[in-house]
């Protein structure tokens, strides 16, 4: 027999605990784990990830929830007990649900002046609501999402649209303090279907803009053009369109002349110098616009931001730098610079300044979210993409993770997107192709109907690569056409790593010859845009794939990463190379590049082996195991070609490498053995190395010979 937990216990169940010995189970909500399973079970062809997140809020760990919302809240089981919950309200009871259901969370004072008092009160009696502070302010939400999910879908537009006319009127009768009451009192005057107050709606507007849900932010423009249209209403829209990867639309709505006013003038320059970009990639005419500008610090911030996104990155770094460096400049235009000016540091090869720009520019972020509520998350963004390009994916890997989880508690589909993208390609770059993957599927359903930035061609392409590394060429081949169809002459940062990626989809389908072009064609892309770092990798590239590298031009590459993988590629065609491949494995791991330590370790174990020093090639052969562990499914040339199983088991490689730092008790207790199975272990190992102690263990690590 059950009961849910709260409600009160009937009798005969108390006597049976207390008579019979009855046992008591508390069952807690199933963990996402499980709801997964489940979902997986009843949609084998899946769900994309915004879907997925809606069935784990509103199920909440309830297996009979998840049931109803994958039928589609159709009658039957718990829909129907719902149904017939609501049908057996009073009116005024009823009334004060469907207010809760359209306005959640909404505050207690609200509702009590438009049902009643006593209306709320049974509602919460019936634990159809439930109220609970918020701050100063008592808010009622419903008592469990499926609630709403039924209401809602039994309402009829009529009785929907006179609720959101209530809660419209009695939002708009107060001072509307709250940051997000005219975002609020915005979509209830559209939904209602009567849009009384223009000025509210355009505001509410821009606030969905801030919370990156471009779809509402459009649905909201729209409507206040409609109700009173004018040049604020047609920037408002255009704005939103360049967002939303509509720049040709946009740009048609900003035909008029300039507007007069400075102000006016400054965000007229910004938006049509964006739709221009945006819609054809007219760099020169959107620059052009914004010299309209005069000069303005939000205006020269646009610019930077541009000149990026063109691939003109050292005009970029001057220009965000002259904002930075400016006295007048607003918090977004600091913001702006900020972001664009990380970026295009970071690309240029100078970390060092990347980091230094990205620290002031988070401290104006944190301090203005209020009025720029995508600073901190911009100013993230510039930062990951100088790590990224500048060489080091696990500085990266550090961003993109933090703002995932961020985006993730905060509820904006967009901005989960957008961080599954850029972690997704940190992921590629570093080999882990089973997260890559699952990332940039999230990211690419979202991508594709807001194409922001272009970046939907990105994401395609950069899942071709992860499928192309994998060994999976029809996959790889799909997604690169899918990309290719998306060309177009904007975005050019991504276009040295979109031929990177393209050079490993021609590998998959086995044509060697077009992934060495399209390597080399990456790195002249990067060396035109002025990204020494994105060069050399590219480079580099061509001997990974099975090709010989130009040594000459990665030798002029003054770049730390240019020297990694110079002395890498020479390694790889010298006779023996295997201390400068190790010293390369070295360097990859320390960086982040997991993959490009697996296959340095694997060639450098394989030449080990082929030159008599069976002890180093185990060891070499160790630390590629690790690597590679990483990197599952992986198959790469390099990998391939120089596969090397070495005389080490698997355990006895993991415990040799801890060995090295670590006493054995530490050992024992990070892997969760006995003492004595390390020891044993480790004793086989050095038998096999022909060593006896850890000394002589970290003389081989070094490359050198045991005593």
């Amino acid at each position: 027999m059950t009961v849910r937990s709260g409600e009160p216990l009937a009798d005969v169940l108390g006597r049976l605990g207390e008579d019979a010995g009855a046992q008591r189970i508390d069952l807690p909500p199933l963990p996402a784990t499980a709801i997964d399973r489940l979902i997986a079970h009843e949609r084998p062809a899946g769900l994309d990830a915004r879907e997925r997140r809606r069935l784990h809020r509103v199920a909440q760990g309830n297996p009979l929830a998840l049931y109803e919302l994958l039928r589609g809240a159709r009658p039957g089981g718990l829909t129907d007990l719902i149904m017939s919950r609501l049908s057996a309200l009073d009116p005024g009871t009823r009334h004060a649900v469907e207010l809760v259901a359209c306005g959640e969370p909404l505050p207690v004072s609200m509702l009590e002046r438009l049902a009643g008092p006593d209306a709320a009160i049974a509602a919460e009696d019936a634990g159809l609501i439930v109220a609970g502070r918020s701050g100063a302010r008592a808010q009622a939400r419903l008592g469990h999402p499926l609630y709403g999910e039924v209401l809602r879908a039994t309402t009829s537009p009529s009785r929907a649209a006179v609720v959101y006319g209530e809660l419209a009127g009695a939002l708009l009768g107060t001072p509307l303090r709250r940051r997000e009451d005219p975002l609020r009192a915005a979509l209830w005057q559209v939904e209602a279907g009567a849009v009384s107050r223009a000025d509210i709606v355009r505001e509410g507007a821009r606030k969905a803009i801030g919370h990156e849900d471009l779809a509402l932010a459009e649905r909201l423009a729209r409507a206040a053009r409609s109700a009173a249209p004018g040049d604020e209403a047609d920037r408002l829209l255009a704005e939103i369109l360049a967002f939303r990867g509509q720049a040709a639309d946009a740009a048609r709505l900003l035909t008029a002349p300039e507007p007069g006013p400075a102000a006016d003038r400054v965000e007229w320059a910004i938006t049509r110098a964006d739709a221009l970009y945006w819609s054809s990639g007219d760099i020169d005419g959107a620059l052009a616009t914004l010299d309209a500008a005069g000069g303005h610090p939000t205006a020269e911030a646009s610019r930077s931001w541009l000149l990026c996104f063109d691939g003109r990155c050292a005009e970029a770094a001057r220009t965000a730098a002259g904002v930075l460096g400016g006295p007048d400049a607003e918090p977004r235009a600091i913001i702006w610079a900020t972001t664009a000016g990380a970026a295009a540091a970071g690309f240029l090869g100078r970390g060092a300044d990347a980091e230094a720009i990205a620290g002031r520019g988070a401290t104006v972020a944190a301090a203005h979210t209020a009025t720029v509520p995508w600073g901190p998350v911009e100013v993230r963004i510039g930062a990951c993409l100088a790590h990224l390009a500048g060489g080091s994916p696990r500085a990266a890997e550090a961003l993109t993770a933090e703002g995932y989880r961020q985006a993730l508690g905060g509820g904006a589909a967009m901005m989960v997107s957008g961080w599954a993208l850029y972690g997704g390609l940190v992921a590629l770059a570093r080999g882990h192709l089973d997260a890559a993957e699952r990332l940039l599927a999230e990211a690419q359903p979202d991508f594709a109907a807001d194409n922001t930035f272009r970046l939907h061609r990105c994401a395609l392409a950069a899942r071709a690569a992860a499928k192309a590394l994998g060994g999976d060429r029809a996959a790889a081949t799909r997604h690169l056409a899918e990309a290719d169809a998306l060309a177009h002459p904007t975005n050019r940062l991504f276009a040295p790593w979109v031929e990177t990626w393209r050079a490993w989809t021609s590998y998959a389908a086995g044509d060697l010859p077009a992934a060495t072009g399209a390597a080399v064609r990456a790195a002249d892309l990067a060396r035109e845009c002025g990204m020494p770092a994105v060069e050399a990798l590219a480079l580099y590239d061509v001997a990974r794939l099975g090709g010989r590298p130009d040594l000459d031009r990665l030798a002029a590459i003054d770049h730390d990463t240019g020297r990694l993988v110079t002395g890498a590629a020479r390694a790889l065609v010298a006779r023996d190379g295997a201390t400068g491949l190790e010293a390369a494995a070295h360097g990859f791991a320390e960086r982040g590049y997991d993959l490009h330590a697996a296959e340095v370790y694997t060639a450098a174990a394989y030449r080990h082996h082929r030159h008599g020093r069976p002890a180093h090639a185990d060891l070499a052969t160790a630390s590629a195991a690790e690597l590679t562990a990483r990197c599952p499914g992986a198959a790469t040339p390099l990998l391939r070609r120089n596969r090397f199983t070495g005389r080490l088991t698997q355990r006895e490689r993991q415990i040799l490498l801890l060995a090295a730092e670590h006493t054995s008790a530490q050992i024992a207790e990070q892997l969760g053995l006995a003492l004595a199975t390390v020891n044993n272990n480790l004793a086989r190992a050095y038998n096999k190395l022909g060593i006896g102690s850890r000394d002589e263990l970290r003389t081989l690590l070094a490359g050198g010979q045991p005593g």
